[in-house]
């Protein structure tokens, strides 16, 4: 039997925690374990529950879900947190990965690709909505200073950093690319060795100032 994804969902709005509850209903490894409609209940339920995926909104009555944030990765450092929200702006995306979001997912995403957030976040991915991959590509690029040359990068790699701009998860790059998990991984690990880059947003944002995407 599939391991259960256990799931806590936090946002004050009923409603857009019941259209995720509905959704999820539909996929036998999801169960939604406890719900909460701001942060104190957050923390409490947290605490309780032991969730393997929150979905978090960054805006909540009491405090701002970046503060619930950092207190839940205080309660577990290695937690699986997805902001689930509909703010966009700069400031909100970085400060979010800045504080150990797994990822930001926009609310008017699909359904499959939030159903693909979840299940990507839960194997450790981190994962974004295309247009908060645009965002931190807009932060992290630098302007037109010289830049060092880099190693070679071949076609498949190259097809590999569209995808990571665009959004993409380890799976979506696979099946893609008719890759296996471990292939993308090592292909991964290969590209920010030869880039000098540690994280897919940067990988995406070298790409960018380098004209190779």
């Amino acid at each position: 039997m599939t391991n259960l994804i256990r799931i806590l969902l936090v946002d004050d709005h009923p409603i857009v925690r019941e259209g995720v509850q509905s959704l999820l209903s539909n996929y036998e490894e999801f169960v939604v374990v406890g719900e909460a409609e701001d942060g104190e209940t957050a923390v409490f339920q947290f605490r309780a529950l032991q969730p393997d995926i929150t979905l978090l909104d960054i805006r909540l009555p009491d405090e701002s879900g970046l503060m619930v944030l950092n207190r839940l990765r205080q309660i577990q450092p290695t937690a699986r947190i997805l902001l689930l929200t509909s703010f966009e702006d700069d400031e909100y995306v970085m400060a979010a990965l800045q504080a150990g979001a797994q990822g930001y997912i926009l609310k008017n995403a699909s359904d499959a690709l939030l159903v693909q957030a979840i299940r990507a976040a839960h194997r450790g991915e981190r994962v974004f909505s295309p247009r908060v991959t645009e965002t931190m590509v807009r932060k992290l690029v630098g302007g037109d200073a010289d830049l060092p040359p880099l190693e070679p990068l071949d076609t498949e790699e190259i097809q590999i950093l569209h995808l990571l701009a665009d959004g993409a998860s380890n799976s979506d790059i696979g099946q893609a690319l008719y890759l296996s998990s471990t292939s993308v991984k090592r292909k991964l690990s290969r590209i920010f060795s030869k880039m000098n880059v540690q994280t897919r947003a940067q990988a995406a944002a070298e790409a960018v100032r380098r004209g190779l995407i």
